[in-house]
């Protein structure tokens, strides 16, 4: 389920109560059981999911009490909000997501187990390393260019969206899109530096057709997102 992919983003463990500022946010915020897997009942799923925003809304609280802003998980207040949103949609029983998500349960978890797109993430990364050598016995590995670490999240990304879709349906392939866009998922790794020449040299890289197809509108998404918050400044 598409929930267990914000422990990626957003994590801790530990006990929700009052905030203190003098302990780690993992003592302050209860890892919710959804992180570590997905349930195959439907009922189980409809009761541990409230404990997503209970989890959340601890993380902004300490961030904003405890943490200068450039220290803050998200900078951007908007990405808690939104965070909340979806999931208060997905928790919400009748609602489309919570409809998609439930009746989805056994195949989501089926696919998250068996996805190689983890592996396909590191090879992918390991691919850009390059290697000089220093002498006749060491080498020196190049750092790996930052615009690669944004592309290979879209690429992560879109390849757990093509296994969904192949596995789960059309509906639940659109249902993790809308959670993912919604969430903005992809947007710590990808600064606005960098959106817009991979836009523009996307072709140069291997990415199948549905990969290529969500990476692209993730970075137009990005795009007309950064657009609107320079009209508001």
């Amino acid at each position: 389920m598409w929930i267990i992919l914000l422990s990626l983003i957003v994590f801790a463990e530990g006990t929700a109560g009052e905030i203190d500022c003098d302990k780690y946010r993992h003592e302050q915020c209860q890892r919710p059981k959804l992180f570590a897997e997905i349930p195959r009942e439907v009922d189980v799923f409809n009761a541990l999911c409230p404990d997503m925003l209970t989890y959340i809304k601890c993380t902004e609280e300490y961030d904003v009490k405890c943490k200068e802003e450039k220290h803050r998980r998200f900078a951007d207040p908007e990405r808690y909000a939104n965070i909340r949103s979806v999931l208060s949609e997905i928790c919400e029983e009748g609602s489309t997501l919570n409809e998609v998500a439930t009746s989805n349960l056994k195949c989501f978890n089926e696919t998250f187990s068996n996805t190689n797109c983890r592996l396909d993430l590191l090879a992918f990364i390991d691919s850009f390393r390059e290697k000089e050598p220093l002498d006749e016995f060491t080498t020196s590995t190049y750092d790996i260019p930052e615009k690669i670490y944004c592309l290979s999240e879209l690429r992560f990304l879109g390849c757990l969206v093509e296994d969904i879709n192949r596995n789960c349906g059309i509906r639940a392939r659109h249902a993790t899109v809308e959670f993912l866009q919604r969430a903005s998922f992809a947007d710590d790794l990808c600064p606005l530096e960098f959106r817009e020449t991979l836009l523009e040299d996307i072709d140069e890289f291997d990415l199948t057709e549905e990969q290529k197809t969500f990476a692209i509108s993730e970075l137009e998404r990005m795009k007309l997102s950064d657009e609107a918050k320079i009209i508001r400044i």
